[in-house]
């Protein structure tokens, strides 16, 4: 089972198939954000997340 507060360092993100919205591989320093069924980089889904809040 894959715990996602604390991805294993061989993994470039977290598996597609994992349920939960946040990981973290803290070996790396890496996080990341699930939007849209996605695993995106932390930065770049809080940027695509305020860009939606902007829009409406």
């Amino acid at each position: 089972m894959t715990q996602l507060h604390n991805l294993p360092p061989d993994f470039t993100e977290p598996p597609p198939d994992v349920r939960g919205w946040l990981a973290w591989q803290p070996l790396t320093g890496k996080a990341w954000c699930k939007v849209d069924g996605q695993w995106l980089p932390i930065a770049e889904a809080n940027a695509l997340i305020e860009e939606r809040k902007n829009s409406h």
